[in-house]
């Protein structure tokens, strides 16, 4: 070995080389930056499957090192956190050993392809038989190692993600203007493709990934199919359709066949199929003609928050792929259908809008609040929406007109979008900034599809300045050049802001910062904005001031409010709206909209609230329903007993979800007792679940499924049992003997001769069951 073959060299080049000829890869660098990362990884891979001893450190220290980075190195293994910033860190070198030889890069503390692209200088880099000077190089590396450093792991790794904020110093910039022929995954792909492998690896078939509108979810679905055979993409509209083969194309070009599945074409024999939901839902094609229902190894629906509607449930039952892909930004509709359950509540991996702008795959915005001093308090308030045709004759007045008109002026950048409230919203918005001088159009659901494209490509080229439309750009469009929003119409729904935000949040060249104009009112909802710009969701229902200090918002965004606007803020705050108010406010908003009394599901499902809420403001939802006067005949006619009971399955402390499958098992095929056999046989079952069996994925339960039926009944008697009988001197309503768990007389007796209440109690167990499995293990 020696310098002569090195010394033309770049860094990357030497490195590459240093990794597939040694035995031994120690890597000190301060930060590591993916583009770095991204030219080392596959040595670095390959060395791994070669049993080489790899050993790497980085710091945190400023999060100047890249999530995306560690997620790469994630497969590597061997990479390890510094603690905390220390002086023997400062010498950052990197040591390959060979069977007799060492070689010693001396000098770079940044893994970047900026710093990797350089050339070698031989005076930083030492080839030869180690010496004292290796030996101090590798105790202080051991040292900060083994004593002062944690490893890398993926809770870690995830956390570390969502609270990363891309830094904006000089000195870190990657040169990232070459671009690469290969089409690669980039951004959140990274991650979320590792977070895809891992879940098929833990067995599951099903999972939803949530990400921010713009950061590309379609070639995710590119690249994380590319091991199966047969695909299905499904969603709801042509355009979706259309984009998602350009994107599939780009990366198979001709390896793959092509075809659409809609009103005018069904191109079935293809690798990859496109299917219109309301085209492939029909009786007609779903069946063994068409389609067996093992046909497609991989199934993508798009924008799968409309997933639990009619025509998507019928194509998800139908079908049996190895695999299913739901990708949303917004996953909870406005009707609320359950869809994490469609995915088995199997959150892959999840990147809203604030992680986008934090890790600079998203634009920062500028957003500007601005009064609107409509009275919406005149406006009828109906199934939970204010009356469209009062509503849009408030919204066209001139006055209202002419102020958006010159906020837009004052602020005027070349590409903006306006969300009107309805058609003749966006007609009248158009007219006046027509006749004020500016070239604008309007995209309805009933503009011809050869119009609306003919619109766009004169908007992307600058021919047009602004775009009125209602909802055909909340989803579904891909415009990037677009840097200026208007919000033009009252909205409450945290779904329909984010998914307006998300169509300006697409990077471009030369586009720095998206600007938002915000005409707010006293509408119902108006002081949620604050809480939408940070992300959270209305049902969490935290009502932050824009002046109060827990107000954070993304990386470099900002946000400006009118005195006006904060003004009607401070009312709002000031009035205090008791939380009793607001829950009975939003249950009866539901019970118009279903048109019949709300159940504590429909609660779960619908609500903006949680049932938590419920309970601890009422005590509990029986005596909620009884404030509001809503109780049937049958409930009146409960017991204190009773109450007791269904108030007890509320609130009953769950530790593990053992309870909730004794209580199945009781309640789902009524009968006042259960043998111990008939409880293990339906606690088994009740496991095999695939969402259900994550509870007992611990030491405790190792190897469970090779369980005796004895380990079973030990687990059952010492655990759920145990705490649900007099034993425990807790409660009253069960007892065990004589290897029968019972449920008291008295209340058995109720329940035999109240069907209400036995399906209240169903519904409470129901309640408990799905709310567990969500909180636990929905976080990703």
């Amino acid at each position: 070995m020696g310098t002569s073959n090195s010394k033309f060299l770049t860094i990357y080049e030497a490195l590459k080389k240093s990794i597939n000829t040694s035995d031994e890869i120690v890597i000190a660098s301060s930060y590591i930056r993916e583009s770095g990362i991204k030219l080392l990884i596959n040595e670095l891979k390959y060395a791994k499957t070669q049993g080489k001893n790899i050993k790497i450190l980085t710091e945190n220290y400023n999060q100047l090192t890249e999530p995306n980075a560690l997620y790469r190195l994630l497969e590597v293994g061997g990479v390890k956190i510094l603690n905390k910033y220390d002086e023997k860190h400062h010498t950052k070198p990197y040591v390959f050993r060979s069977k007799v030889d060492y070689e010693v890069f001396d000098g770079s503390s940044v893994i970047s392809k900026s710093i990797l692209s350089k050339k070698l200088n031989l005076e930083q880099y030492f080839c030869g038989k180690e010496n004292e000077e290796i030996r101090q190089i590798l105790n202080n590396f051991y040292e900060l190692y083994e004593n002062n450093s944690f490893l890398l792991s993926l809770e870690w790794l995830r956390k570390y993600e969502k609270s990363y904020r891309k830094t904006n110093l000089d000195d870190v910039i990657e040169e990232n203007s070459t671009k690469s022929d290969v089409i690669e995954p980039i951004k959140f792909q990274v991650p979320a493709l590792y977070e895809l492998s891992r879940t098929r690896e833990e067995g599951y078939k099903k999972a939803m990934v949530i990400v921010g509108t713009g950061l590309g979810k379609t070639y995710l679905s590119v690249f994380d199919s590319m091991n199966f055979k047969k695909v299905l993409f499904i969603a709801h509209r042509d355009e979706i359709l259309k984009g998602a083969k350009k994107s599939y194309e780009s990366v198979y070009e001709d390896t793959k066949t092509y075809g659409f599945f809609n009103g005018n074409v069904k191109e079935k024999g293809k690798d990859i199929v496109f299917a219109s939901v309301f085209t492939l839902s029909k009786d007609e094609y779903l069946n063994e003609n068409w389609f067996p229902k093992d046909y497609f190894d991989y199934i993508v629906v798009d924008e799968f928050h409309h997933s639990s509607s009619n025509s998507y449930l019928k194509i998800l039952e139908y079908f049996q792929p190895k695999f299913l892909l739901g990708l949303t930004a917004t996953p909870d509709r406005a009707d609320n259908g359950d869809v994490y359950k469609l995915c088995d509540y199997n959150i892959a991996y999840e990147c809203d809008f604030k992680t986008g702008i934090n890790n600079g795959w998203l634009v920062p915005f500028e957003y500007y609040g601005i009064y609107d001093d409509t009275d919406y308090s005149t406006i009828p308030w109906r199934s939970g929406k204010y009356d469209t045709t009062i509503l849009e004759n408030a919204l066209i007045i001139e006055k209202r007109v002419k102020l958006i008109f010159d906020s837009y002026m004052e602020h005027k950048k070349q590409h903006t979008i306006g969300f009107c409230a309805s058609v003749k919203h966006c007609e009248i918005m158009n007219e006046y900034f027509r006749k004020n001088g500016i070239n604008s159009e309007i995209i309805i659901g009933k503009t011809p599809i050869s119009k609306r494209q003919e619109i766009m490509e004169n908007f992307k080229n600058a021919k047009v300045d602004v775009i009125f439309t209602v909802d055909i750009f909340n989803e579904g469009v891909d415009i990037p050049c677009i840097d200026m929003l208007l919000f033009l119409r009252p909205t409450q729904s945290y779904t329909i802001f984010i998914q307006q935000l998300g169509r300006g949040l697409r990077t471009f060249q030369g586009k720095r910062k998206l600007k938002i104009l915000d005409f707010v009112g006293n509408y119902k909802g108006a002081e949620l904005k604050p809480s939408f710009l940070m992300g959270i969701h209305q049902r969490e229902k935290k009502i932050i001031h824009c002046d109060d200090e827990n107000f954070i918002l993304p990386y470099e965004c900002t946000a400006n409010f009118s005195l006006e606007v904060k003004n009607y803020f401070n009312t709002i705050i000031r009035k205090n709206l008791k939380i009793a108010d607001l829950l009975k406010e939003d249950y009866l908003n539901i019970q118009e909209k279903l048109n019949r009394i709300p159940s504590l599901m429909d609660i779960y499902a619908f609500g903006k609230f949680p049932i938590k809420l419920y309970r601890k403001t009422f005590k509990s939802w029986y005596n909620f329903q009884k404030e509001l006067n809503v109780l049937v005949d049958n409930q009146k006619k409960y017991s204190d007993t009773a109450i007791k009971f269904l108030d007890f399955l509320e609130s009953t402390s769950m530790t593990k979800s053992y309870k909730m499958s004794v209580f199945s098992c009781i309640f789902d095929n009524f009968t006042q007792s259960k043998s111990i056999f008939e409880l293990t046989t339906y606690f088994k079952n009740f496991y095999l679940d695939e969402l259900h069996k994550k509870d007992l994925e611990d030491k405790k339960h190792q190897n469970l499924y090779r369980w005796s039926d004895k380990q079973f009944e030990k687990l059952i008697v010492n655990n759920p049992i145990k705490f649900l009988t007099k034993d425990n001197k807790n409660i009253d309503f069960f007892s065990f003997e004589n290897g029968k768990f019972t449920l008291e007389n008295r209340l058995f007796e109720e329940i035999s001769q109240n069907l209400t209440l036995l399906s209240e109690i169903r519904e409470r167990i129901e309640y408990r069951t799905v709310d567990y499995f969500h909180r636990k293990y929905l976080e990703v």
